[in-house]
């Protein structure tokens, strides 16, 4: 700093000597952009005596405890000048000032805009030092001027640990605990309150951002998790009350606030609407402001009283001045009155003369700060005086730095020593970077002097004001936890509870771990108080059930197998336009797809399906007309990833999370690819999501396994959609036996999944006749409440379709013969098996020789060589003979009688007509013959003969040789004939009836 009798100079020119001793000129810092906006000539050459004071007298909206501060920063000046060591006893010591010193306050107004006013007033007052001020935001911006020009600055409220960086800032310095301190504190007091999970709620600015990191790092230091940050503009009103709306959102209820005081309003009353001040919060802050800051928003309209009152059992927790010392600076600022402040400074006028009984806490860090500067200029005129006017620009910020007195609130002095061994080390959950934060500077103060404090917000008697009680806090041996002293417990807690709040999340977990703990207890006492016995009940009344329900009338459509009711479907988005998406390439998948929509229609007339030649209105609203269906089936055929408009749909589907149906087509003639070249054909970015762990719909040309599939898809969509489900769908697998993977996997129905010793209520409930295998419903099911329907799996046979293969009820007794004929393949093994495994079943070779007792049943088998090949006519002629021998002889109808043993569904008539056989219609599913070799088998009833009484044809339909990619039928018939011998069984059985 230069003398007080040198001219003044421009800004940034030329260099000085170093006065430690160096030879090389010291670099001055790089002029920050302010410093050129403002111009060379608004800096002037400092007078050793000047000292300006930066405190935001307006904007605040609480001008009382800001004039306090101001005043104790004047009576630290008035008291270095009259020598007076009653609080600072370092200014009755030698060296003497020699000229008294001169203070002038200057409004920063709260803003950094009014702070660099202030800065440029106080340079054009040539002052050689500055108090203040007391935001960080501006202290950063000021402090890298002031490292410009030389010129110290001693804050007494800024704690943002970015001032901490000595490069940048060698001029700063401060009185007031770094924000690394007090971030210590609060993560120690609310471990000591048993609370783990928090929110930070911190202004977006350079102060409430860094504390909210130090926060975050300090709660992660110590084992808590990692809390929330939620951020809102400094004095934005509506940005403050959205954060708190994002805060009413959380799960958490311990709320750390950072905030000044102009938020405060638009923060609380959102608050007190949202019902966060009513006890379910706990609400802990710093000591950035006052409770007479919120008594000043309540004088001035801001905040309601009621809300005010809300308040009562707020914390703040930081470092606090000593007591002792404490004690010692308020007697002596209460020997002030409102006159004498205004005669220190006109702008301190109209103060209430309560205050000097009882000044803010932050007065005692501005009496020190103030003190601290009046040392160092006490100093740096010493110097001056003693070396001729050779005085080096930095000496007096060296000079701040150096001092160490008893100041108002405890030791001063700016090691920085203690935020040093506070530093750790924080890993950013967002950024994955790891960097040391609050580690501390040579301007930081040394807080091992300053108290532990608790306070608490309470209500001065009557007059519905807030005051605050004080409680000190001790640290535990990591720092990670507070001790409370014990008059915690006569605390009062928001809401007026005597208890602190609970952890919100910790409540919830411990919940949950006793709801857990109460099941267990309870499925171990059914378990045991039911056991075996209950078992078999439950799962007798289940077969009873089902059974009462395969025999209710039937439907055209699909109903629910345990209700018989309409299925009905909803849409999973509100904006939903359809519940399917058929997606297929014309090339090889149109005539199938269109099968599937006209098969689906029919059997759920309530679900909408999307086709695109029925739908589609523009070629570029694919996409969307996705969006708005619930569920995409996609027909996997040839050429089917090759399609630009497949892959549209496809893409679409997956990036909007759409749930998929996977229908394959196999047969290789008509359009089918293996499903492991299709698996191949797809993208490989979306290969995963589109196949794994998807069920896949086998797509095949009879109409039995047609049936299977339709259900297959119509169960898939219904779950997709989230519709009501009956009460007695369980929460079990209701999937008929479906391959998740391609290539090796086993077909949906077929010989390979029957398992031995089958009953005939499970393999005959299928639409499929005897091989389409359908699994039995759990036996446990919902209780009434409302169904989750992500722990659903609604498989086909939840569904009922009136056309499923049933016995015949009423059959008469007796023997009973199975003729067969030399010229049907298969038949004769399958027949042979049957007599072999039936009581009072026998098999006879066409035509039957001799009489014969009892009932005459020929059986045929429909396979892809039936009626084909040398042997086809020969069959034909055998099947003509049958049914003419049955046309021959009818009995009356009031005799008890029975056209089938089984009544099938099957595709096409064996005859070429529509006539039924049985109730449904038979015909070799792969192969059409000659119509010469297919005789017509009508509805005839059972008749008598000279060989006995000779029975409709047993159709036993082999369409599974296509299904076992070309394997023989025979390889299937020992299993089909044992699968059979159930329901030959019961035909021959005696009528109890």
């Amino acid at each position: 700093l230069r003398t007080p009798q040198a001219p003044p100079r421009p800004c940034g020119r030329g260099g000085h000597p170093d006065a430690r001793g160096g030879r090389r000129p010291r670099r001055r810092p790089r002029p920050p952009a302010t410093s050129a906006a403002m111009g060379p000539e608004c800096f002037n050459a400092t007078d050793l005596s000047a000292i300006g004071v930066l405190v935001p007298l307006t904007g605040t909206g609480d001008s009382t405890r800001w004039k306090a501060l101001a005043c104790a920063a004047l009576l630290a000046v008035s008291q270095a000048n009259a020598r007076d060591g009653s609080v600072v006893p370092s200014f009755s010591q030698p060296p003497l000032l020699r000229s008294k010193l001169s203070a002038q306050l200057f409004d920063t107004k709260y803003t950094l805009h009014g702070g660099l006013e202030a800065f440029t007033a106080a340079q054009r007052a040539r002052s050689a030092a500055l108090v203040g001020p007391y935001r960080s935001t501006i202290s950063t911006a000021l402090a890298s001027l002031g490292a410009y020009l030389h010129l110290p600055i001693v804050s007494y409220g800024s704690s943002s640990v970015v001032l901490s960086d000595d490069v940048r800032y060698p001029t700063f310095a401060r009185t007031y605990p770094t924000d690394g301190d007090n971030a210590a504190v609060i993560i120690a007091t609310l471990r000591g309150f048993g609370w783990n999970n928090l929110i930070i709620l911190h202004v977006d600015d350079v102060w409430g951002a860094t504390y909210a990191d130090l926060i975050f790092a300090r709660a992660v230091h110590c084992g808590l998790p990692e809390p929330r940050l939620i951020s809102f503009m400094f004095k934005n009103d509506e940005s403050a009350r959205a954060a708190v709306r994002e805060l009413s959102q959380q799960s958490a209820n311990i709320v750390v606030l950072l905030a000044f005081g102009p938020d405060l309003p638009g923060i609380f009353n959102e608050a007190d609407a949202l019902g966060l001040l009513d006890g379910s919060h706990a609400w802990i802050g710093s000591f950035d402001w006052a409770p007479s800051s919120v008594n000043a928003h309540v004088d001035a309209g801001r905040i309601p009283p009621a809300t005010a009152a809300k308040l009562e059992g707020m914390l703040q927790a930081g470092h606090a001045p000593n007591a002792e010392r404490l004690g010692v600076f308020r007697r002596s600022f209460a020997l002030l009155s409102p006159d004498a402040c205004e005669a220190m400074a006109p702008e301190l006028s109209g103060m209430d003369a309560s205050l000097f009984s009882d000044p803010p806490d932050d007065a005692a860090f501005a009496f020190d700060a103030a003190a601290a500067v009046s040392l160092a200029l006490r100093k740096s005129q010493a110097y001056h005086h003693h070396h001729h006017h050779q005085v080096d620009d930095f000496y007096t910020a060296r000079a701040v730095r150096d001092i160490s007195f008893a100041g108002a609130s405890g030791g001063v002095s700016f090691d920085g020593n203690a935020s040093k061994r506070a530093g750790y080390v924080r890993a950013r959950r967002q950024r994955r970077l790891t960097h040391a934060i609050g580690a501390g500077g040579e301007g930081d103060r040394n807080v091992e002097s300053l108290a532990l404090e608790l306070r608490s917000f309470r209500l001065v008697g009557s007059t519905g004001r807030l005051g605050e009680v004080h409680v000190p806090l001790h640290f535990s041996a990591d720092h990670c936890v507070a001790t409370l002293s014990p008059e915690v417990a006569g605390m009062i807690w928001p809401g007026g509870a005597s208890k602190p709040p609970r952890d919100a999340i910790d409540v919830q977990e411990e919940e949950e771990r006793r709801r857990q703990e109460r099941q267990r207890a309870l499925v171990w006492k059914l378990c045991v108080g039911l056991g075996v016995p209950g078992v078999l009940l439950l799962t007798s009344g289940v077969a009873l059930l089902i059974s009462y329900f395969r025999l209710q009338s039937r439907r055209k459509q699909l109903l629910w197998r345990s209700s018989r009711m309409p299925l009905h479907f909803s849409h999973c988005d509100p904006g939903g336009k359809y519940h399917l998406f058929l997606s297929h390439t014309w090339l090889s998948g149109q005539d199938q797809v269109h099968l599937i929509k006209r098969r689906l229609t029919t059997l759920a007339p309530s679900m909408s399906i999307f086709l695109d030649v029925d739908n589609l209105q523009e070629f570029g609203h694919l996409a969307e007309e996705i969006a708005a269906s619930d569920v995409v089936l996609l027909f996997l055929s040839r050429g089917y990833f090759a399609s630009k408009a497949c892959a549209i749909e496809y893409e679409a589907a997956v990036r909007l999370g759409k749930p998929l149906i996977l229908v394959h087509e196999g047969n290789e003639n008509k359009g089918g690819l293996p499903l492991e070249q299709a698996r191949r054909d797809c993208p490989e970015p979306l290969r995963e999501a589109v196949f794994s762990g998807r069920p896949i719909v086998s797509w095949q040309r009879s109409d039995a396994f047609q049936q299977i599939a339709l259900k297959r898809i119509v169960a898939e969509v219904l779950v997709a959609c989230g519709c009501d489900l009956p009460r007695s769908v369980a929460r079990r697998n209701l999937h008929a036996t479906a391959p998740t993977d391609g290539g090796n996997a086993a077909p949906s129905a077929g010989p390979a999944g029957f398992e031995d010793g089958m009953k005939p209520e499970t393999w005959l409930s299928g639409t499929a006749g005897l091989f389409a295998r359908l699994s039995l419903p759990t036996v446990s099911a919902l209780r009434g409440e409302k169904v989750d329907h992500g722990a659903i799996s609604l498989g086909s046979d939840a569904l009922y379709l009136h056309k499923e293969a049933r016995l015949v009820p009423k059959l008469r007794a007796g023997p009973l013969t199975l003729a067969f004929s030399r010229h049907n393949h298969g038949a004769r093994e399958i027949a042979l098996e049957i007599a072999s495994l039936v009581a009072g079943c026998s098999a006879a070779e066409w035509p039957l020789a001799g009489p014969l007792d009892g009932r005459v049943v020929p059986l045929l088998l429909l396979d892809a060589t039936t009626f084909g090949g040398d042997c086809g006519e020969d069959l034909a002629d055998d099947v003509r003979q049958w049914c003419a021998q049955v046309a021959a002889s009818r009995e009356p109808p009031q005799e008890e009688c029975s056209a089938v043993a089984l009544r099938p569904s099957f595709s096409s008539s064996l005859g070429g007509s529509s006539r039924r056989s049985g109730g449904g219609r038979a015909a070799s599913p792969t192969r059409r013959n000659s119509l010469s070799r297919r005789p017509s088998l009508s509805r005839l009833p059972s008749l008598s003969c000279a060989r006995g009484p000779v029975e409709p044809p047993l159709l036993l339909h082999a369409a599974l040789a296509e299904e076992t990619r070309g394997c023989s039928v025979r390889r299937g018939i020992p299993r089909a004939a044992h699968q059979l011998k159930t329901a030959v069984r019961r035909a021959a059985a005696p009528s109890r009836r």
